[in-house]
């Protein structure tokens, strides 16, 4: 029962996800052996007949405030992306100023308050993110998720990224404040709820999110903890399309409408 499962520190994150994936109506997501929540395979149906408001380069992008069965729906980070997944999509991933700042103006003219993104932190136990290159992981460890294309360091100043000059302690993005704030666990005998900076991973703030001017900063990068509710942007994922093609045959690059069904 997820109740009892949830008084183990050691699987904080599953349980989080678990709980609010309830809360919202979201699919509650599978669980691994070791009790971790496992993301989703793309659907062929769902795949073949996805929603997209935007079309900008080669790739369709679905907004989740733009859709009647899903305006007023917030994601946490996981279950986002598991909605994009099984469309053959990902969350979003701006891998150049120009997918960024035509997002951002749209975000500006619907009034969208945040949006997740595939950023994310390598923080996980056990799963290479303490290698000597990502560290700090805050600085070092950010990467998109779909592709795992790494973010450049947080430190330094890059066309490629918008990181917000402050957010809720004044200071620089990203900063780890909730992470931070609630520290890392006492008398864990099992390290495994825990970020490989010692922090609890729950809380630590781990997903890139895009908000809108919360800090009186413009539409700017934050990290967030990954329970944090956002509105979302999915974008066609390579990957998840060619996992289609070679596993049943089917090319899915353009999503069936009513005008080329």
């Amino acid at each position: 029962r997820t109740d009892n499962m949830c008084r183990s520190p050691l699987l904080l994150v599953a349980c989080g996800l678990a709980l609010l994936a309830l809360a919202s109506g979201q699919g509650k997501p599978r669980l691994g052996k070791d009790g971790r929540p496992l993301l989703n395979k793309p659907k062929l149906e769902l795949c073949k007949k996805r929603s997209y408001h935007e079309k900008y380069g080669k790739h369709h992008y679905f907004l989740s405030w733009r859709e009647s069965w899903t305006k007023f729906e917030d994601w946490d980070w996981f279950n986002a992306r598991n909605y994009c997944r099984e469309r053959c999509m990902d969350l979003v991933s701006f891998e150049t100023p120009e997918e960024y700042r035509h997002f951002a103006l749209i975000m500006h003219r619907d009034n969208i308050s945040s949006t997740y993104t595939s950023g994310r932190k390598c923080n996980f136990q056990d799963k290479g993110c303490d290698a000597a290159a990502l560290q700090p992981v805050n600085i070092n460890g950010w990467f998109w998720a779909d592709g795992n294309k790494k973010i450049p360091a947080t430190n330094i100043p890059s066309r490629l990224t918008f990181w917000s000059r402050t957010g809720q302690a004044g200071v620089r993005q990203p900063d780890n404040f909730s992470g931070k704030q609630a520290g890392s666990l006492d008398n864990v005998k099992d390290t495994s709820g825990l970020t490989v900076e010692g922090l609890q991973e729950f809380y630590d703030e781990a997903c890139l999110a895009v908000l809108n001017n919360k800090y009186n900063d413009g539409i700017q990068w934050h990290d967030v903890p990954c329970f944090f509710r956002s509105k979302i942007i999915c974008e066609d994922s390579e990957l998840q399309m060619e996992r289609i093609r070679k596993e049943m045959g089917v090319d899915v690059t353009v999503p069936i409408t009513t005008d080329n069904s």
